[in-house]
């Protein structure tokens, strides 16, 4: 018969939830960093004058100039 005093969990129980913390550490790192990375080549790139293909203009009046005004 139980006496009222909880047993400790056992062993596996912490060695899993500290694995499971490492791994969710290191996923939050990884995506950190990868953001990180994928910021500074998009930084880099605009600095170099590149423009992406989906920011390229595709006609005339892609050019930012504002049309001519009838006289």
């Amino acid at each position: 018969m139980p006496t009222g005093q909880s047993s400790p969990p056992p062993r596996g129980a912490g060695k899993f939830a500290a694995i499971a913390a490492a791994i969710v550490a290191m996923i939050i790192i990884a995506t950190f960093v990868g953001m990180n990375m994928q910021h500074a080549q998009t930084t880099r790139e605009q600095e170099s004058g590149q423009v992406k293909p989906a920011d390229a203009p595709m006609t005339e009046k892609d050019l930012g100039k504002l049309p001519a005004r009838p006289k």
